[in-house]
């Protein structure tokens, strides 16, 4: 069934494939965040368990858009992977930013502000996924 459902989603244009593996890794993240969230004892709490769901999230993401998303990348598995984490980090730095001024100083529910940080970043991981990530060096990105 995965290999079917794999293949289906790998005829698809890549924004498509993109927006599929940003589904499944949506839902997976949201039920991470609020595992974290749950069990979490310290403040602030928000943000501390937005960062730990990102962190975990880091390595599931970068699977689903190798195998999904980006699978004509020629960077090798590991190249990819540690690029992701570089990448990532920028992306947490700026969303656990907002997640602290939302819920911290605004007052903001942290399941609200869950959503917006997601949001807000989408836009800067999907680029640097495509343009630094998965890009093979001294090769365009593919389409």
């Amino acid at each position: 069934m995965l290999s079917a459902f794999s293949a289906w989603v790998r005829k698809r244009p890549e924004l498509e494939r993109v927006a599929v593996a940003a589904a499944i890794g949506t839902v997976l993240a949201w039920l991470t965040y609020e595992i974290a969230y749950f069990i979490n004892p310290f403040e602030p709490r928000a943000t501390i368990s937005w960062t730990a769901a990102f962190m975990i999230g880091i390595y599931r993401q970068h699977h689903l858009n190798r195998t999904l998303s980006f699978y004509k990348s020629t960077r090798s598995y590991s190249g990819s992977l540690s690029r992701e984490v570089l990448a990532a980090f920028v992306v947490l730095l700026i969303g656990a930013g907002l997640n602290y001024w939302l819920t911290s100083l605004w007052a903001l529910h942290h399941r609200a502000a869950w959503a917006i940080c997601l949001v807000s970043v989408a836009a800067i991981e999907y680029g640097l996924m495509r343009f630094f990530v998965f890009t093979a060096p001294g090769k365009a990105p593919w389409t």
